[in-house]
This record gives structure tokens, C-alpha cells and sequence, in this order.
């Protein structure tokens, strides 16, 4: 087990080292402005804050579970509370991560994969509608009663 103390200057490191990361993944993928360090700062205090929690739930030997005995004196398991914090801070972290555009979610709208199968002197031009029997039908009916 560590003290707090030295759980404080590991979460501190491992803070300024996701600082740099992510600055570092924003500048490579030129997706980097002055407008979104308000937003940096957010996932850095929520990543901060994750890390606090999920270091104590380390030291602790990463317990799922723990006894809690009610007033009419039964025991009975429940969930760990460091367990918890870990998997909200967890889901708040990547919310964070997808509105600075860090995810895989939101690159998929904005990459094409593949080709086009029509040559660059050759014009794409749509097949012509089909029109169903049933719409023949009404269209015929819809003609002569006009």
C-alpha cells in the first residue's frame, strides 16, 4: 500500500503525462485549436479524478465486492464503491475523449473507405426509377379521371 502522499504525485504524473498525449494525438490528427483547451482541461480533471479512484481501488487489491451488515444484522455483499467510482469516472472519460474527437465513434462519419468503380472521364448518372405494377395501375386510373 502507498500513502497519499506518494498516490497524489502518481496521479500527478500520470495527469501530466495524459496531458501531453492528448495534446500530442490533437496536433497529429490536426484537430488541435486554442478553443478546445477549456475542454482539455475538463477531461483532465475528470481523468484526475479517475485515476484517484482507481489507485485506491489498486491498493485496496481491486476488491469486487464488500460485506455490509444491515440494522437487523444481516450480511450481505454488495458492490465494491471504489468499483463504482472507477466505471462512472470510466464512462465520463470517454465521453470526454469523444467530444475532443478521440475516439473511433466520431472518425467513422467523417472517413470514406473505399473507391469508385467509375473512371474519371466516365459520368455517373442514376438507374432509371422502377415503378411497381401497382403504381402503373393507379397512374393510369389517376389519367383519365383528370
Amino acid at each position: 500500500m502507498s500513502t497519499k502522499k506518494q498516490r497524489q504525485k502518481i496521479v500527478a504524473e500520470k495527469t501530466e503525462a495524459e496531458k501531453n498525449r492528448i495534446l500530442k494525438l490533437m496536433r497529429d490528427a490536426d484537430i488541435y485549436t486554442v478553443t478546445l483547451d477549456p475542454l482539455i482541461e475538463s477531461y483532465l480533471d475528470i481523468f484526475e479524478i479517475y485515476q484517484t479512484m482507481y489507485v485506491d481501488w489498486r491498493d485496496k487489491g481491486f476488491p469486487a465486492t464488500q460485506r455490509h451488515t444491515n440494522k437487523a444484522g444481516a450480511t450481505n455483499h454488495s458492490k465494491h464503491p471504489l468499483a463504482q467510482q472507477v466505471e462512472v469516472w470510466s464512462d465520463k472519460k470517454t465521453k470526454a475523449l469523444d467530444l475532443l474527437g478521440l475516439t473511433n465513434k466520431s472518425k467513422q462519419s467523417k472517413m470514406i473507405t473505399g473507391g469508385s468503380s467509375v473512371r474519371k472521364d466516365e459520368e455517373v448518372k442514376k438507374p432509371p426509377a422502377r415503378v411497381s405494377e401497382l403504381d402503373a395501375h393507379r397512374q393510369k386510373w389517376r389519367k383519365k379521371q383528370s
